[in-house]
């Protein structure tokens, strides 16, 4: 076998992203937390009936202003504040799952949804906290705001998307794409705290769910490896005054 030109100088490397430290980034998907580990964790659940904050800021949907006052006064505790020196310091962590579902679509869904991730994100950097966001942006293709999307992901500091493989024949009947179940596109990285924002070596990645673990891993493009025999019976194109037995096209 004969590897392609463009593999020719290329030291080999591992496809796997893993991480530099094994401490906390392996997650066994086949096992469970133990109710009992849950009770002990300070967990705040926000069940819609927060009373919103005076100061939040003004919604049409009076969901958004409940959230994100239940975010706000978690936020607001001793442990969370950045520029006290006093006590036990903690980070807070945020995850919002599915919002922006047609579960929360209105006639003024664009104008609060902004608003709400604005102010979302002034809470997070004003404390120590992080935030994880899901949002369904492929659905955001369908309403009468275009510019929605750009616009959403121009206010988060890191966004990427997966692309699952599910029901897209066309990917699963390519033979690159058959070992993987989807797509891992990077479509945004800030430079927080720094002069220029991190540049990964490849941009192509590729996910599989395994047995135990969830994998990342860079997309190769296969060898373009093409059996001898089939290109001898390729006929070369040749000069009008070449020899007709020649196999060199400069040979006269």
């Amino acid at each position: 076998m004969r590897i392609a030109f463009r593999y020719n100088q290329l030291a080999p490397v591992d496809s796997e992203q893993k991480s530099s430290t094994a401490l906390g980034h392996y997650f066994d998907l086949t096992k469970t937390i133990p109710s009992t580990a849950l009770l002990t964790q300070d967990i705040t659940y926000w069940n819609g009936d927060e009373r919103p904050d005076g100061g939040i800021g003004s919604f049409h949907n009076p969901h958004y202003a409940s959230l994100l006052s239940c975010i706000h006064r978690k936020a607001s505790e001793q442990q969370f504040n950045a520029t006290s020196g006093e006590g036990t310091k903690n980070v807070l962590r945020i995850c919002l799952n599915s919002i922006g579902s047609p579960a929360w679509y209105d006639k003024n869904f664009s104008g609060d949804f902004l608003r709400f991730i604005a102010l979302l994100k002034a809470i997070v950097r004003n404390t120590l906290s992080v935030c994880l966001i899901t949002v369904p942006l492929h659905l955001f293709h369908h309403l009468d705001d275009f510019h929605l999307y750009k616009r959403v992901i121009n206010l988060f500091d890191f966004s990427f998307e997966l692309e699952a493989f599910a029901g897209q024949m066309e990917e699963q009947a390519n033979p690159v794409f058959k070992e993987y179940h989807g797509l891992l596109n990077i479509t945004k990285i800030a430079p927080i705290n720094s002069l220029a924002s991190f540049h990964p070596k490849t941009r192509d990645l590729a996910f599989k769910l395994k047995r135990s673990k969830f994998v990342i891993e860079k997309l190769h493009l296969p060898p373009d490896i093409v059996d001898d025999d089939s290109r001898a019976k390729v006929q070369m194109p040749t000069l009008s005054c070449a020899s007709a037995g020649m196999k060199n096209r400069l040979d006269f």
